[in-house]
């Protein structure tokens, strides 16, 4: 493997617990941590935003996103509750909450910043209206907590994962109550992660009104699997296969990424390091052992420059991608 791949730039060691998620968006990345804060930084030079930190949750922050534009930041805490934030201020703009009030796992913006959607122990999916600022409807299939969420490039199609081990395949257009598809075991010990492809397949029509999407997506099973995904435009015609089975942590993996390129995939683990995927031909390009405790998150930065870790020793540590 490379042994050039990745560069370690910066080290973030402002909080002072677990970090849990890290997001990017253009101008800003955000670091969620169990210390119940999320913290803003400029990409420019990684020094905190004036506004930073955000200190509207009472528990640990399990999850953050950035909406397509940068324009919204939403997180998601142990409290039950998912913020919406003002990117600009730092302003607090709205609260959800599922009716169950449990622990919020996941969250994710749709493409077109329409919809918010979060993951809950209470086995459900909730969908948001963020213009309205208002519940949209509840997703009920899961059996177990749902851990990740993620919309396809297109806004068409949300899939998720939970700690049963399934991939469910939902509606992401209209929120159909009903999945679409489902993958039993896609891993047998638990979902952690998954992501789509950001340039692969979206663009890509397979057959006639069927389009083409790659999905990754990593579990406790020490493993990374990448899936073809295709769906019937406008119809409930979808099929997900496994493409490829990415080996080589030793660790249950907690966390994978696409850059917004697409030319890599990046995965943390419990293994204490970050491996860096060609996801096109399945192959390992380099592994970065530079965290000293589990890594629980990665991701790319927004022109797929930088690559962002976290970890349970508690620190962000930030990699220049020299692939880019």
């Amino acid at each position: 493997m490379t042994s050039t791949v990745a560069s370690l730039v910066q080290s973030i060691n402002v909080h002072t617990n677990d970090i849990n998620a890290v997001s990017f968006s253009s101008q800003l990345l955000a670091t969620a941590s169990s210390d119940k804060t999320v913290r803003l930084w400029n990409t420019d030079d990684f020094t905190e935003a004036t506004f930073s930190p955000l200190c509207g949750h009472t528990y640990q922050v399990y999850c953050c996103v950035f909406s397509s534009f940068g324009k919204y930041l939403a997180t998601g805490s142990m409290d039950g509750k998912l913020i919406l934030w003002d990117t600009k201020t730092g302003q607090r703009l709205a609260s959800f909450q599922h009716q169950s009030k449990n622990c919020i796992r996941s969250c994710c913006f749709s493409p077109d910043s329409t919809t918010l959607v979060s993951g809950c122990d209470d086995n459900t999916l909730c969908l948001w209206d963020l213009g309205l600022r208002k519940f949209i409807r509840s997703l009920e299939i899961h059996e177990a907590s749902v851990v990740t969420c993620v919309y396809s490039p297109d806004s068409v199609f949300l899939v998720s994962g939970s700690t049963d081990g399934d991939l469910t395949v939902w509606d992401g257009k209209y929120g159909h109550g009903k999945p679409l598809t489902f993958t039993m075991d896609g891993h047998d010990l638990g979902v952690t992660g998954c992501d789509f492809s950001p340039t692969y397949g979206s663009a890509t029509v397979s057959e006639p009104l069927s389009t083409h999407y790659l999905l990754a997506s990593c579990g406790n099973d020490n493993l990374v699997k990448l899936w073809d995904m295709t769906g019937g435009l406008g119809g409930p015609n979808v099929k997900l296969s496994l493409r490829d089975t990415l080996m080589g942590h030793t660790c249950q993996v907690m966390s994978c990424c696409f850059s917004p390129n697409g030319t890599l995939l990046a995965s943390g683990s419990g293994d204490k390091t970050v491996r860096l995927w060609d996801p096109h031909k399945g192959e390992p390009l380099h592994c970065i052992e530079s965290h000293s405790r589990f890594v629980t998150c990665c991701a790319f930065s927004a022109d797929s420059v930088f690559l962002a870790t976290g970890s349970n020793d508690r620190t962000v540590l930030l990699f220049w991608n020299c692939m880019y």
